[in-house]
């Protein structure tokens, strides 16, 4: 199997299988649900950029968020605080201690949103204003748009009172902040316990497997949910999201855990474990046995064998080795052709991998007649490939075959033969808005417009 032809419904469950003998670590023992959890119960998701879940094991099976809401929260407020640099109240370095430790960097600030008071800091900035049961609305709603097109995104009230009971520390780092003054304005003690109870809230929601390896599918295609099509997130978000999750993401296993797996990683102690693979795949394991430091045994065990038998393709440094193995194809017109193929048939995981491997100027080749991939994608209605092609591959909007026509001038033609009606009547649509969107000023092609 090579880091080309890989299948990941295959991978995916060769990796799961082989990961399931592993009984190492034992349950978080801090609050008596988390303690009470069956050890055993293990569940594994991935959603592809077109939104297509696989799961294996118990991935049906609710698990309390818990740390993983952090990268999210962290989303959350930079959309609600679009003119706010949350990092003048929060860092951005790896803090070298325990999430918990009740310390703060050299200007007096928490060290990143992934630990305990980085989080407690950004919910301050999620409506502040309104009421507590407002704010908590609003991470459950971003919470939707982020994974819930495929599961019941919940509550575990049970977990929420034992955070509470059990908040000693993460109340003498809100005070600590207070006392510090680094909090926007100068919150009462009554605002400081709202916030709290809100990054408590955070983590007591519930979700499983399916909705995780969403929510990841969402970061990784740059905030835009490939289940629903809808833009949660702007890209620039999403980019500081996982430069954090790459550095912070892991607790004091996030240095190892980007050298070995070079992806931007966020694990939480009911033993979640959220991996990006930016424009590929989103992640999602779950297994309650933590190591010493808080991660998921099987959770870190999977991504290790994820990244070894990928041969460490998807590593976000592997660029620097493109250059001597780029093409393993000699043949340009044989590669021009399985572009072409992949894109006439809707095959946007095989053009994803692809990507990974060539220069972006081949998805703009064309065939003997001319014809390029987005000229066969718009042919067949492939609207997912055409939104690749041109939104992220930035490909040519307006090539002309040998006979002068345009991917827009084939989209009009299939949709003149189709009535309303038709289910492929909207995909056509779509297609000719985004072509027209994204032609540029220069562009004077008008036949066939509509």
């Amino acid at each position: 199997m090579t880091t080309l032809d890989y299948r990941i419904e295959e991978l995916m469950e060769s990796i799961y299988l082989d990961t399931l003998e592993n009984v190492e670590g034992e349950v978080a023992s801090y609050i008596p649900q988390l303690a009470n959890v069956n050890p055993d119960l293990y569940g594994v998701a991935y959603c592809g950029m077109d939104g297509k879940i696989g799961e294996w094991g118990d991935s049906d099976v609710c698990f309390s968020i818990q740390s993983c809401s952090k990268p999210l929260n962290y989303c959350l407020a930079k959309k609600l605080n679009p003119g706010v640099n949350l990092h003048e109240y929060v860092g951005y370095e790896p803090s070298g201690r325990a999430f918990n430790e009740l310390v703060f960097n050299t200007n007096h600030l928490p060290h990143n949103p992934m630990i305990n008071a980085g989080a407690i800091m950004v919910n301050s900035f999620i409506g502040g204003e309104r009421e507590p049961a407002e704010r908590f609305d609003l991470v459950k709603e971003f919470y939707h748009e982020l994974g819930g097109a495929v599961g019941k995104i919940g509550f575990d009230n049970s977990i929420y009172l034992s955070e509470q009971n059990h908040a000693d520390r993460n109340i003498s780092l809100a005070y600590e902040m207070r006392s510090n003054k680094i909090y926007r304005g100068n919150p009462s003690h009554s605002q400081i316990q709202e916030t709290l109870n809100l990054y408590f809230q955070s983590c007591s929601v519930s979700i499983n497997c399916r909705i995780g390896s969403l929510i990841a599918g969402t970061l990784a295609n740059g905030g835009i949910n490939p289940a629903t099509k809808v833009s949660v997130l702007e890209r620039g978000i999403v980019k500081d999201c996982l430069s954090l999750m790459y550095s912070c993401g892991m607790y004091d296993y996030s240095g190892q855990f980007s050298f070995e797996i070079g992806l931007p990683a966020k694990s939480g102690v009911s033993g979640c474990l959220l991996l990006v693979v930016p424009h590929h795949y989103g992640i999602c394991v779950w297994s309650p046995r933590l190591d010493g430091l808080g991660n998921s045994v099987r959770g870190v065990e999977f991504c290790k064998q994820f990244v070894e038998r990928t041969q460490n393709r998807h590593h976000i440094f592997n660029i620097l080795e493109k250059r001597d193995s780029q093409i393993n194809y000699n043949d340009k017109v044989l590669l021009t052709q399985k572009v072409i193929h992949s894109a006439s048939r809707g095959e946007l995981d095989t053009l994803r991998q692809l990507e990974g491997d060539l220069d972006s100027s081949i998805f703009d080749l064309t065939d003997y007649d001319g014809r390029t991939a987005l000229h066969l994608a718009c042919n067949e209605g492939r609207l997912e490939v055409v939104r690749y092609l041109i939104e992220e591959m930035k490909c040519k909007v307006n090539p002309k075959d040998r006979w002068g026509n345009t991917p827009l001038h084939d989209t009009n033609k299939q949709m003149s033969e189709l009535k309303e009606k038709d289910e492929l009547y909207d995909v056509y649509q779509e297609i000719i808005r985004i072509i027209k969107e994204n032609r540029g000023q220069s562009d004077t092609e008008t036949e066939g417009d509509v």
